[in-house]
């Protein structure tokens, strides 16, 4: 088998791949996968629902804990970067900010589960972007066994 007919089949099973997954409710369209990945999880796993609006502002998902932001990283072991980019703004209609980091493969590596009133002291403030340094978040991670549907979090485990 030559090197185009291997990149035409794995194109086809990712293309058909990502359809399944928007059948599934997983992605809402074939834009920026970790990000709805993301969304997906926290929605699921807090049965809550992702904003009609894909631009709507500060929050991703509601549900019984109010307005959740969500950041989504899917990151190499070689990228060193701890931080997520995120607005300051003191009267964002947001009442958690939950981070997830996902390996390179997709696996849950960490999960930050942060009320926004927390995140207001702890967002650095720089020129360019404000942001959130994981490394201040520890006492606000949730151990990966420790999340609700575990069944759904198997998917997910290193």
């Amino acid at each position: 088998m030559t090197n185009t007919e291997k990149l035409k089949i794995a194109f086809e099973n990712y293309f058909k791949a990502l359809n399944e997954l928007k059948a599934l409710g997983v992605t809402q369209n074939k834009k920026d996968f970790t990000s709805q990945l993301g969304e997906w999880l926290v929605e699921t796993l807090y049965d809550g629902k992702r904003a009609e609006n894909g631009i709507q502002k500060y929050w991703d998902i509601e549900s019984a804990l109010g307005k959740i932001q969500v950041k989504t990283h899917a990151k190499a072991s070689s990228n060193k970067a701890r931080w997520s980019a995120i607005k300051y703004d003191v009267d964002s209609n947001v009442d958690y900010v939950v981070i997830l980091v996902f390996t390179e493969d997709y696996k849950l590596r960490e999960f930050y589960k942060v009320p926004w009133k927390k995140c207001l002291d702890l967002i650095k403030r720089n020129k360019n972007r404000d942001v959130l340094m994981w490394d201040h978040l520890k006492k606000h991670q949730i151990p990966i066994d420790e999340l609700p549907k575990q069944e759904l979090v198997a998917l997910f485990k290193i």
